[in-house]
């Protein structure tokens, strides 16, 4: 009751403003530009336009209007910037959970590769657990590789994974991807592609795992810029 009173009084006071100082003949009006800036809360509160605008039903009327208009105009403008900073917000979500996420061969792909071949065809053994290796190191670039790996000798035809591993066990995996071995006449060859930027220069393991088998096999690798 208290609310619906007090819109009352308001109504009847604008009322006497619209209507009870009439001005026919426009005495000392400000003119629209002073009234649209004192709409807009451009001018201060001591301005002589406002004195005027409380004696004068017309440049009230128009005073009015004018209010309603920039009133519109920063509703429009909050709305812009509320869904702006939204669609920000929303963004910068997906941009760091893209970013966090690891990268695959095919997100790469539109990336500058280095092309790197892995010839394990004559290795003289493979290494798994804790066995000592003798073999040369194979030296990879700290960058995006199209890495072509030769299996080694009687390797059978399917699906590799092939990874870069800290030590010689899946857990210490860092990067990965997975490709069908090619015959390439005696050979078996699987192409992939690794994304080694965030991996530091220090010696590490290229491991190869067919599909159908559990066991890796795991060869010495350095990781160097300009190899």
């Amino acid at each position: 009751m208290l609310t619906r009173h007090k819109d009352d009084l308001n109504g009847l006071f604008e009322d006497v403003f619209l209507h009870g100082y009439p001005n026919p003949d426009r005495v000392g009006c400000p003119g629209n530009e002073v009234l649209r800036s004192l709409a807009a809360h451009e001018l201060p509160i001591d301005h002589p336009a406002c004195a005027h605008v409380a004696h004068c039903s017309p440049c009230f009327q128009e005073f009015r209007t004018f209010e309603r208009q920039a009133a519109a105009v920063r509703r429009r403008r909050l709305i812009v910037a509320t869904a702006v900073a939204a669609c920000l917000i929303i963004f910068a979500t997906v941009a760091i959970r893209v970013l966090m996420q690891p990268k695959t061969g095919s997100e790469i792909a539109s990336v500058a590769l280095l092309r790197r071949t892995a010839d394990l065809f004559e290795q003289p053994d493979a290494f798994r657990g804790e066995q000592t290796s003798h073999a040369k190191p194979l030296y990879l670039p700290p960058a995006p590789l199209e890495l072509k790996v030769i299996l080694p000798r009687f390797s059978r035809p399917g699906t590799y994974q092939i990874a870069l591993c800290s030590d010689r066990n899946a857990a210490s995996t860092l990067v990965k991807a997975v490709a069908r071995a090619v015959a390439d006449g005696p050979r078996e060859v699987v192409t992939v592609m690794l994304d080694l930027r965030g991996i530091k220069p220090g010696s590490y393991w290229l491991s190869t795992r067919n599909a159908d088998n559990d066991a890796s096999d795991y060869f010495p690798a350095k990781v160097a810029p300009g190899a």
